[in-house]
């Protein structure tokens, strides 16, 4: 029994600890088993054994977090063990460890209690040393309560009593504790100071642990004192010392905080490395409560980048496990976080449901830190909607708790909060006197990026209330101080705020500066994203597209449209493009360097017969360029008030609300002869035969159809007279190539027209897609062996029993198939791992089946397994996903995506995120797409005439081009019925004499 109790011991000191706990449970059964047929002088060996076994058991579920586990072992040491045998020292050093399980809990009543029961005991034995610990253990809590006058009173106890007794080690300690007390206050100086001292002492006696722990504690102050330099410096020496004396635990956190110093910096993709090597090590150790931690802090990252989706998927992880281990005071935090993500994405009433979660567990705990947080996120929550009263009372409530408990950094953010919600109703004089107030705080505390916020803040009242010279002097030492700290994505935001103050000044030259300014610090973040495209594409999208828009239109407004097309160019499929250049070899030269702003006429020189044209819009401006084969460039600015007027629209209408108002049912399938192949309504359960034919599912009524109908198509007509009628008389080439912007993905260009009864476009002209001139330059500088010539992937009605399936998409596919000559792979041949082996080398993929264009997946057959026949298998299994796509390298020239609005997707700056962005990013030359479902047998014959001609020898768009022009000449001329298919990227000609 000893050498397994030390066995346990080692593996619990070398953190193996399941197998400690493993061994120690053995160890109970085969004491419980001996205690029944013991005498009483054994009672006291078996009882030290008991004691033992609690013992190790105890910290090795506190180790891993399993807080439940560790406080029932150690009730069981404290209750049933030492008392019995009088061990008060035992006994004392039980509720020490009871009470830190109960911090750990967030049950700090609880936590109190028993921690002054080890001080009673350790002051009536005279155990110094561990009255010491308890006055330190006290302290934590009364930190943690937001009780920080009495903390700080209970730490002093404590150092006094180490300074004493000679206990170097405990004066390091406690100088620590006070150290991150008084940085808690935002008193930073106070916190270096015994932080500093603490580091001395544990660099003295040689506890390298300790040693360490300075070094990430004075880390994490210079981080929230903006110095972010002199923070990755001290948290690397933590790591090289944690790593060395092989302590995981804390070389876990000291990644974790050098990910949110890189996270500050605006180095994400630095900083998901490093919270991800975090998680790894805790994930390893089985440190339940670190990894919830990571977790959390991996979903904030995702947050501040957009990524909303993922940022809920980490915190929720992180709030699972915090709910499991019975860590309540990270459970409120995790839903505060939520709250935070449901904020940024508009969904209020879910956000306060979130924040009233979290303020009621800080409450119940006594939290008062906690409290005061979450009622500042319910007042910024209650601003965002507008219901100021509301917001200035839980802000109110906020400012005085912080006030109260001391912790000044959180009294200068309600401050600065509350003046944002007076800015919003006009009181500037009240705004400007709050967020006074904060900055002064700000600076008393040292805290330089709140200091250099308010700045910012107050550049925005004076700026509203027309004093741009005190607006100009805020901005000036907000931009200061942002560029001394290391700050550069709040640089980039007050370089923006000069822009738009210069422009309240008609100082447009000034205006222009600072623009271009903007645009060279944004391209210095975006490099820091390396190769991570969803960072890229959500960075765009939530921080930098209003100053190329605002610097394309000012360059437009001062006649240089030129240059403005580069800019343009800047925020268009940026991602898309360095994909491409990654696939192909290839180097892509546009920057934000204006040297660099040249040979853009050249990219069409390669083309016969077509002209581009460029499409910009922001707000309600509209710019158009013409980009002729011989590199002239034209440019119209068009003003759309009069247009929409004339329909009957608002004419200071958006051009971006007309697009969003009026294309919205573009997606909603027909009621007649059309399967859906859409995953977007779908419920993964498996269907039973009477399901399987019922009928399909239908979104709207047919009356709400017509009324949609008429609707799309009179705004069909007003397309035609903003982005068409200013330049057609320069479309004088037989094709169009047209570069959209953002919602323009969703018009059906070729469906566009004057008037009812006037030519399509598509009658006049072929029409192809393409998102940006760099991406098409990408394709056309690709290696000439890159794209194969023969072979090709057809895909029809993937058997998924839990989903509708999909006989036309199956006759589809065989129709296809014999066209160009190739056996098709449908029902249950067409498996994921079928088409993942295929889809490298074929010249042409053609997929009819279920696909969502929101998650850009398409739906494949598992694999049938013994056991899997009434069991939904895991959708890695068998759904193709944009991720799976990125991962191969496509060789297609042509993808062709017949299912439901596979051209549809999630709508961005950047472009449409979807299936077929993923796979123009992975190679191939050319997509086709839908935007809405079309009946069955129109999908069939359209199909088949594209085909005809395609095996012909024709280029794609020529062949859409004849299957269109095929349809409406033989009864298919509604508009659903043949103009949903879309050419995207380059126009190609297929060589089937090879494959047939």
């Amino acid at each position: 029994m000893s050498i397994a109790l030390l066995v346990a011991l080692f593996l619990l000191n070398s953190d193996r600890i399941q197998k400690a706990i493993e061994i120690c449970s053995e160890c109970l059964i085969l004491l419980t088993c001996t205690d029944q047929n013991s005498k009483d002088h054994f009672d006291s060996a078996l009882l030290q054994f008991y004691s033992d076994i609690y013992t190790i058991l105890f910290s090795a579920y506190h180790h891993i977090s399993d807080y439940i586990s560790a406080e029932r072992y150690g009730r069981k040491l404290a209750l049933a063990i030492t008392t019995k045998i009088g061990d008060r020292s035992g006994e004392a050093s039980c509720y020490g460890n009871l009470g830190t399980v109960f911090v750990s809990l967030g049950q700090y009543d609880k936590a109190e209690e028993y921690l002054q029961k080890a001080l009673v005991i350790t002051t009536e034995i005279g155990d110094r040393q561990n009255e010491a610990s308890c006055y330190g253990n006290l302290g934590t809590v009364f930190k943690s309560i937001g009780q920080y006058d009495k903390a700080e009173e209970y730490l002093q106890k404590a150092l006094v009593i180490t300074t004493e007794i000679g206990d170097r080690k405990g004066d390091a300690t406690n100088y620590g504790n006070l150290g991150t007390l008084f940085r808690s206050l935002g008193q930073y100086d106070k916190a270096e100071e015994y932080l500093q001292k603490a580091l001395v002492i544990t660099t003295e006696i040689g506890d390298r642990e300790g040693e360490a722990s300075c070094y990430g504690n004075l880390g994490t102050v210079f981080r929230s004192l903006g110095q972010y330099d002199k923070a990755e410096e001290y948290l690397q020496k933590a790591l090289v010392i944690t790593t060395e004396i092989g302590d995981r635990q804390n070389e876990a956190s000291c990644y974790g905080n050098l990910g949110t110093v890189f996270e500050s910096l605006g180095q994400y993709d630095k900083a998901e490395e490093y919270l991800q090597k975090a998680l790894v090590i805790k994930t390893e150790i089985g440190d339940r409560k670190g990894e919830a931690t990571n977790y959390g802090n991996l979903g904030t990252l995702f947050r501040s980048l957009g990524l909303y989706d993922k940022a809920e998927e980490y915190l929720q992880k992180a709030l699972v496990i915090t709910t499991e281990i019975g860590d309540r005071q990270e459970e409120a935090s995790c839903y505060g976080n939520l709250g935070t993500v449901f904020e940024s994405l508009g969904q209020y009433d879910k956000a306060e449901e979130y924040f009233q979660k979290a303020l009621v567990i800080k409450t119940e705990i006594g939290d008062r830190k906690g409290e005061a947080t979450n009622y500042g996120n319910l007042g910024t929550v209650f601003t965002s909607l507008g219901q100021y009263d509301k917001a200035e009372e839980y802000l109110q409530k906020a400012l005085i708790i912080t006030t109260e408990i001391g912790d000044r950094q959180k009294e200068a953010s309600c401050y600065g909060n509350l003046g944002t919600v007076f800015l919003f109703v006009d009181q500037y004089d009240k705004a400007e006197e709050y967020f006074q107030k904060a900055l002064v705080i700000t600076t008393e505390i040292g805290d330089r990026e709140g200091e250099a916020t308010n700045y910012g803040n107050l550049g925005t009242v004076f700026r509203t209330v027309g004093d741009f010279e005190a607006s100009e002097v805020c901005l000036e030492k907000a931009l200061f101080i942002f560029r001394d700290i290391g700050d550069g994505r709040k640089e980039f935001e007050i370089l923006r705020s000069y822009a738009v103050l210069y422009l309240y000044q008609y100082k447009i030259k000034d205006s222009l500066s600072c623009l271009h300014l903007c645009i060279e610090k944004y391209e210095e973040l975006r490099y820091f994203l390396g190769a991570n495209d969803q960072f890229k594409t959500s960075f765009l999208e939530h921080t930098g597209i209003f100053p190329y828009k605002l610097l394309c239109t000012l360059l437009c407004d001062t006649g240089n449209a030129r240059d403005a097309i580069y800019v343009e160019e800047l925020g268009r499929a940026r991602g898309l493009s360095d994909l491409m250049a990654e696939k192909y070899s290839v180097e892509t030269h546009i920057s934000a360097n204006p040297q660099s702003w040249f040979g853009i006429e050249n990219i069409l020189r390669k083309k016969n017969n077509c002209t581009c044209l460029y499409i910009s819009y922001f707000q309600n401006r509209l710019h158009l360029w013409i980009l002729k084969t011989s590199g002239v460039l034209h440019y119209r600015r068009v003003s759309p008030e009069e247009n929409l007027v004339q329909a009957g629209l608002p004419k200071d209408l958006s051009v971006s609300q007309f697009l969003d108002d009026n294309f919205r049912s573009l997606g909603i399938l027909p009621t007649k002869d059309c399967e859906d192949r859409s995953l977007n309504t779908i419920k993964l359960q498996l269907l039973s035969p009477a399901q399987k034919s019922s009928a399909r599912l239908r979104l709207l009524e047919e009356d709400e159809a017509e009324d949609e109908d008429e609707k799309v198509i009179s705004s069909l007509y007003l397309c035609y007279k903003m982005f068409i009628a200013p330049v057609y008389d320069l479309l004088d080439e037989p094709e169009v190539i047209i570069v959209p912007d953002r919602r323009l993905y969703k018009v059906p260009f070729a469906a566009l027209s004057e008037r009812e009864g006037a030519e399509y476009l598509s009658e006049t002209h072929k029409i192809r897609i393409i998102p940006s001139l760099t991406t098409l330059k990408n394709i056309q500088d690709s290696p000439e062996d890159y794209h194969s010539d023969t072979g090709a992937l057809v895909i029809g009605n993937p058997k998924v029993n839990w989903l509708q399936p999909l006989p036309a998409a199956r006759r589809e596919a065989e129709m296809v198939g014999r066209l160009v000559g190739v056996p098709p792979l449908v029902e249950e041949k067409a498996t994921k791992q079928a088409v993942l082996e295929q889809i490298r080398s074929v010249s042409l993929i053609h997929f009819a089946a279920h696909g969502n264009a929101e998650r850009g997946e398409i739906a494949l057959s598992p694999i049938p397994t013994p056991n899997s026949q009434n069991a939904i298998p895991p959708k890695e299994a068998y759904m193709l996903t944009m991720a799976d796509v990125s991962r191969v390298k496509v060789r297609a020239k042509l993808v062709v995506l017949s299912c439901c609005h596979s051209g549809s997707g999630e709508i961005r700056a950047e472009g449409v995120i979807g299936i077929a962005r993923a796979f123009l990013g992975s190679g191939a030359r050319s997509v086709l797409v839908a935007l809405w479902a079309i009946p069955d047998s129109a999908t069939e014959k359209l199909m088949s005439r594209f085909y005809e001609h395609l095996i012909e020898g024709e280029s794609a768009s020529e062949s859409l081009h004849q299957a269109m022009k095929w349809m409406r000449k033989n009864g298919l001329n509604q508009i659903s019925e043949w103009a949903s298919f879309t050419l995207i990227g380059d126009d190609v000609v297929l060589e089937f004499d090879k494959q047939r």
